[in-house]
């Protein structure tokens, strides 16, 4: 495609974000109601299939921009947990929304798109290049595909990377296509299994409609059930710090498949899918003009293995470092000089607004090292009324990282 005919001329956007996932979303849908322009490219048509259990906790529901109640297809107000035992925490108030992942993303999508940000189909991201002024991105169109000749150049302020675990914008960063040294990953494992298909009593004589996590199918993680609107998801993941690999390969299709027949009495499982999970995040220092964000900054929770709540948080933090160090008519002055100190001034307000995320996942990180070490420990904590509420509260209201320094103490004082 030649420079004169392509559709998007320098600067045409204010921001480009790579995924429109909920990191992607949730960045694009705060930029486009603040009067940017903003475009979002993803390889994949909407709606799309994800692996993902998508249990949206009390904090994730209280950060989305909008209520996602026309996707919710239960509500659970009590969890119960499993190692040789198992406790069972009520709540009067929800702990959790459950929704299936691929619905619940085309709908955020959709809530973005009316927002005004738009959205592009493409093969994949060819190149990235971080000028003085701004971002150079070469992909390959979508419609060009086929012939190999559908490359395209887009020019923007700012990018945002929102590519997922899987995706190329945080290797691209690195300049070598390395991995950078913080970063790791976890792996899960899941299915759904139609209520219709199960017994009429299940193995454990617990209730198709538990939302269970379970810590002894396999060290450093879990099992679960998560009881949706007509099946179960059920799933094994590994996402401790300081994983072996070992830990990671014991994540198998025979693992999961064992689980559900012992959980479910399901002796075949269809359809089994799994989904690498970006960790280590707490130690991400945002520099220049790419800002990463969800999986692809390594945010995921590794105590609990929960991505959305960070997903977004993220990325309405790089919305606002965007808003607060980029001036709105950056994007109609493409042959502009760069305002002095201009891309450390938009890195250090994202590492500003990321930073509270950062330090709750950092002690997240510091609580799963010694729970996957002794889980039943764990348990015998949720059996203490006070260390009770108190984790359960930092589970599905994620406590403040100073609120819930000062709440442990008091609780072990």
């Amino acid at each position: 495609m030649s420079p004169e005919s392509q559709p998007y001329e320098p600067y045409d956007f204010d921001v480009l974000i790579a995924g429109a996932g909920p990191a992607g979303c949730a960045a694009a849908y705060d930029l486009a109601r603040a009067g940017r322009r903003v475009l979002l490219l993803d390889k994949r048509t909407f709606p799309r299939p994800k692996a993902c259990a998508c249990g949206l906790t009390r904090k994730t529901l209280q950060a989305l921009r909008y209520s996602v109640d026309p996707v919710a297809e239960r509500v659970c107000h009590e969890i119960v947990l499993q190692y040789e035992g198992e406790v069972r925490v009520r709540t009067r108030a929800p702990i959790c929304a459950l929704a299936v992942r691929e619905r619940f993303d085309a709908f955020c999508l959709q809530q973005t798109l009316q927002a005004g940000a738009q959205l592009r189909k493409i093969e994949t991201v060819l190149a990235l290049r971080e000028l003085p002024t701004h971002i150079e991105l070469d992909i390959a169109t979508a419609d060009g595909a086929a012939t190999g000749a559908g490359t395209e150049t887009l020019r923007a302020p700012v990018l945002i990377g929102a590519d997922g675990s899987n995706g190329q914008t945080r290797r691209l960063t690195a300049g070598n296509g390395d991995e950078p040294a913080w970063y790791s990953t976890g792996f899960a494992l899941e299915a759904c299994v139609p209520y219709a298909d199960l017994p009429a009593t299940l193995p454990g004589g617990g209730a198709p409609t538990d939302l269970v996590f379970d810590f002894s199918p396999l060290p450093g993680g879990y099992g679960w059930l998560f009881p949706k609107g007509d099946h179960i998801n059920i799933g094994v993941g590994a996402f401790a710090p300081d994983m072996e690999d070992t830990q990671l390969k014991s994540v198998t299709r025979a693992l999961l498949t064992d689980y559900a027949a012992q959980k479910l009495g399901i002796v075949t499982l269809a359809h089994i899918t799994g989904q690498q999970l970006g960790m280590g995040g707490h130690a991400y220092v945002p520099r220049g003009r790419v800002l990463l964000t969800g999986d692809a900054a390594g945010l995921v929770d590794p105590l609990t293995g929960e991505g959305i709540h960070s997903a977004i948080v993220s990325g309405q933090a790089a919305a606002a470092a965007v808003l607060e160090a980029l001036p709105p008519e950056l994007s109609s002055r493409p042959e502009r000089e760069a305002r002095s100190g201009e891309t450390c001034i938009l890195a250090a307000a994202y590492a500003h607004h990321l930073r509270p995320l950062q330090q709750t996942l950092a002690f997240s990180a510091r609580a799963a090292r010694a729970f996957y070490r002794e889980p039943e420990r764990g348990l015998r904590a949720m059996r203490t009324p006070v260390l009770r509420s108190l984790i359960l509260k930092t589970y599905a209201d994620g406590l403040p990282y100073t609120k819930l320094i000062t709440a442990l103490a008091k609780a072990v004082s």
